[in-house]
Parts: C-alpha cells; sequence; structure tokens
C-alpha cells in the first residue's frame, strides 16, 4: 500500500466577501503561505472542560436561518485563482474558487448562511478577538503561539478524540496538554520542491536531481540561461520559515529545529539549522534566488507558470495555485512536485496535518460553525483541489496527481518519510528561546542571517559570520535566562 502524506496550509490575500447562499466576489487577493508553530502557554480556564460539542450532537436543522461568518487569508480559495488573459491583465477565475463553491453547497443543503471574507494575515482578527467581538465564528489558522490559540479559539476536541479520527497527524496540531484549538482536515507533506518541468527539462534536466552538489549544478546551468533557479518571493520573511523544515532533512532528524536547545552555537554550519541558513545563504551569494525582489507572493508563482523561475521551494499547498496560473494552452502538469536532494544525510519528505479552521472562543453560533468545519472534513473532493488529502476518519480520500512522483519514490524506498514532530516541550522551549532573544517574530533568526549576505559581495562572509556569532550569543544568553534545555 502506497504511503500518501500531503499538506497545503494557508494562503494570504487582500478582500472581503459575503456569501449568503448564492455568493458573489469583488477585488483582489495576494495569495501567501506561512508555516505553523506553537508556543508555551497554559489552557484557558474558560475553556469548554469537554472539549466542545460533535457536530453528531446537534440537530442541524435547528440552525436553519443561522448565519456564521468564516475569515480566511486563503484568498484564491474564496476569490479563484488569478491568471492573466491574452493582453496580459490579471483576472481571477472562479472555477478555481473552492471554499467559496462547498460553502454555497453547505447553504443548500443545510439551510446556514456562510459570510466569507479574505484577509491578509492574523493582525487584522486579533484586534477583535482582544474585545471579544462575536463577529468572527470560524477562522484558518495564523502564524500563532500556543498562547494565543488558547485565548481565541474555543477548544475543537480533546486530543485523544483528534487522533480517534486523525490518527497520529492529531499531535502535530496546535494543542495544549489536553485539548486541540486548530483542527487540520487534511494531510499533506510539507517543504519538498515545486518546478516547472519545461524550464529544468530547458538545460537538460528530466527531474530533480538527488544530491545537493547536482542540485547545484542545475541551478548553475538555469542561472546562467536565464533562468531563476529559486522563486523565493523575499519582500516578506515567512518564506524562510521553509528552512525550519528543511533543516530536518539536513539532520536526518525530525527534531533539527528544536533541536537547537542542545547547541551553545545553534546558528553555526557546524549545527543542523545553520548549516541549513548558511545553504539558503550560499544559493544566494551563487545568484540563484530572484535577481529582484518580486512585489508579492502571487508574481513569485507566476514566475514558476511562467518559467520565468525553475522551481519555489515549499508545501503542496503550493502547486495547485501555480498549476493554476500556467498560460493558457499550456498543460498545467507542467507543475510538478518532487523530494529535495539528499543534503548528505538521506532524501526525506516531511509528512504534516493540513488545512487547519477553528472556532472563535468568542462565536455566538458555534454549533453552526463546528457544522461548516465538519461538512468540510468530509468533501474529500474539497481536500484534493485544495492540494491535501481528506484524512478524516471514515471518509474515502481522493489523493491528486501532483503526489505521484513523491509516492511513486516513497514505495520504491528512494525517499522516506519523516512525520513532522509534535508541538512537544522542546518546541515550545525553542521558540520561547527566540522570542526572548527577539529572533522569534517575522522569522528574524533565518532573515538576519540571510540579509547579511551581500550580493555584490558573494565572496564576503564577514558580516554573516559576524552574525551567526551574535545569534549563537542571544541563543545561549537567553535559553540560561529561561532555565530551559533539550528534554528526552
Amino acid at each position: 500500500m502506497k504511503l500518501k502524506k500531503i499538506l497545503a496550509l494557508a494562503l494570504t490575500a487582500a478582500m472581503t466577501l459575503s456569501l449568503a447562499g448564492c455568493g458573489g466576489d469583488s477585488g483582489n487577493a495576494d495569495d501567501a503561505g506561512k508555516t505553523e508553530n506553537a508556543g508555551p502557554a497554559e489552557s484557558s480556564d474558560e475553556s469548554d472542560e469537554e472539549g466542545g460539542e460533535t457536530a453528531e450532537d446537534v440537530d442541524i436543522s435547528s440552525l436553519a436561518g443561522t448565519t456564521i461568518s468564516v475569515y480566511t487569508h486563503g484568498g484564491n480559495r474564496v476569490l479563484g485563482e488569478e491568471k492573466k488573459d491574452e493582453n496580459g491583465n490579471t483576472y481571477r477565475d472562479e472555477s478555481y474558487a473552492y471554499l467559496k463553491h462547498v460553502a454555497e453547497r453547505f447553504t443548500e443543503e443545510t439551510g446556514i448562511n456562510v459570510e466569507l471574507n479574505v484577509v491578509t494575515d492574523e493582525s487584522e482578527i486579533e484586534p477583535l478577538f482582544k474585545v471579544e467581538d462575536s463577529s468572527v465564528d470560524v477562522y484558518t489558522p495564523p502564524n500563532w503561539s500556543l498562547e494565543q490559540w488558547a485565548a481565541y479559539a474555543e477548544p475543537y476536541c480533546t486530543i485523544e478524540e483528534a487522533v480517534e479520527m486523525y490518527g497520529d497527524y492529531a499531535y502535530a496540531m496546535p494543542k495544549d496538554d489536553t485539548y486541540i484549538y486548530n483542527i487540520m482536515i487534511g494531510k499533506a507533506y510539507d517543504q519538498c520542491v515545486v518546478y516547472n518541468e519545461e524550464a529544468i527539462k530547458s538545460v537538460g534536466y528530466d527531474e530533480i536531481p538527488g544530491t545537493l552538489d547536482e542540485f547545484n549544478e542545475m541551478c548553475a546551468k538555469l542561472r546562467d540561461a536565464g533562468i531563476t533557479p529559486i522563486s523565493m518571493h523575499r519582500v516578506e520573511n515567512w518564506p524562510l520559515s521553509t528552512i525550519n523544515d528543511f533543516a530536518c532533512y539536513v539532520a536526518g532528524d525530525s527534531t533539527a529545529f528544536s533541536g537547537m536547545l542542545k547547541s551553545d552555537t545553534p546558528f553555526s554550519e557546524s549545527d543542523p539549522f545553520g548549516k541549513t541558513i548558511k545553504m539558503y545563504t550560499q544559493w544566494k551569494a551563487d545568484g540563484f534566488f530572484e535577481p529582484e525582489v518580486y512585489t508579492d507572493f502571487g508574481v513569485a508563482m507566476d514566475s514558476v507558470a511562467y518559467g520565468k523561475a525553475a522551481m519555489m521551494l515549499f508545501g503542496s499547498w503550493v502547486v495547485p495555485q501555480i498549476q493554476g496560473r500556467v498560460p493558457d494552452g499550456t498543460d498545467p502538469s507542467i507543475i510538478k512536485f518532487a523530494p529535495a536532494p539528499d543534503f548528505g544525510a538521506g532524501r526525506y519528505v516531511l509528512a504534516a496535518p493540513a488545512d487547519g479552521f477553528s472556532i472563535s472562543k468568542f462565536s455566538e453560533n458555534k454549533e453552526a460553525a463546528r457544522a461548516f468545519i465538519e461538512y468540510l472534513a468530509d468533501d474529500a473532493q474539497f481536500s484534493a483541489d485544495s492540494g491535501n488529502i481528506a484524512n478524516k476518519k471514515g471518509v474515502e480520500p481522493v489523493v491528486p496527481e501532483l503526489y505521484a512522483i513523491i509516492d511513486s519514490m516513497v514505495e520504491s524506498g528512494e525517499v522516506q518519510v519523516m512525520m513532522k514532530p509534535a508541538n512537544d516541550e522542546n518546541m515550545q522551549n525553542n521558540q520561547a528561546v527566540l522570542s526572548e532573544a527577539n529572533l522569534w517574530a517575522d522569522n528574524n533568526y533565518a532573515g538576519l542571517l540571510f540579509d547579511a549576505m551581500d550580493v555584490t559581495k558573494p565572496d564576503d562572509w564577514s558580516a554573516y559570520d559576524a552574525q551567526v556569532e551574535a545569534q549563537n550569543k542571544l541563543y545561549v544568553d537567553y535559553r540560561d535566562e529561561l532555565g530551559v534545555s533539550w528534554v528526552d
């Protein structure tokens, strides 16, 4: 039996859409993704001691006429995918507005109306939660600490209940010692190589090379041919958070990021995370990333769709978006998804839960909100269209074709599956140290190092080395001040 494990995190967008049965849309939005992490906190005293009602506990027919408000930074699934017409003008293809379509079906079947609101990031809705505003019922996962989850999200269920419904993937969902706060309805591969097959073929490659040296050789050929090897979208820091997971591939250990706690030199090249950020920064020095900063993530994805760039280093969530952006008349399947090369410890893919939804603690429509989330979890095609595999017990999954390469390599033994680590004490303590050192916010732990390299002086690593030394000292000082250490 094939191992099929996958991921589609949240996206970002800048517009609001209301759906009350018939729906409609307007405006524009830019899509992006953020890696989820959780931090230390105690469960709120106000949390439901039972972990929330299940959908089966509620008579859905009694909720007809209710309206729930859903906030998401998955703008493409509400407004449709951005495309360009023959004149180069951007438009939205509503056939890709999968969340809008499923919300309309939900309303038709239950009588519960759904208002979909697209936001750029969590900062837009957190002020509402701070004043206990009831206008938000459901929201997709922001890049929050566990403390924020516990403060703003209704406990969705107990950990045991989530394991029963979603298996071991439940342990990697945002949770405390008792409750899951963000139920993630799918499973996915996290952080692989999303690539344009035509672009790499143009320089003599039929697949992503299996070793770092071969990968670097391919990137150099792409660069010399005038094709950007790797599209990053460096205008923001969040794309650098992929380094957290790539460090696991470098180390051959899924705890590589939290394992910073074990070292007095976590940012040095001798350590897994330090080695990984040095690798990324070397790619920058070698001219493997875009020479000019992309204005937004949509432009970065377009660069791969049109073959101006060859690759992105992200999870499966980005594949359907890029496939939806290829030029008219082009087969979307030229956008493929493959494991990262072997960086020295073997070739891996990281399996993770995907596509999270939470119920606001301050919602006055929690039963209807839960019914909507369960409806999404039961819709295997919605998950597949979003780049995931449905993972709820009893739901027959639909496996998107984009996973064919990885599934084949896993089945043959060429690639090993590594489960995304649980949000355990080590993960929380590592985040706490980085936060106290003022390195956690905006992924500064990676961004400050990456930006220290001056591409006009690619052989001068003095500023980078000085930043490594400074961050090592900050990390150790605050780790010792907090009195935390690695726990086996």
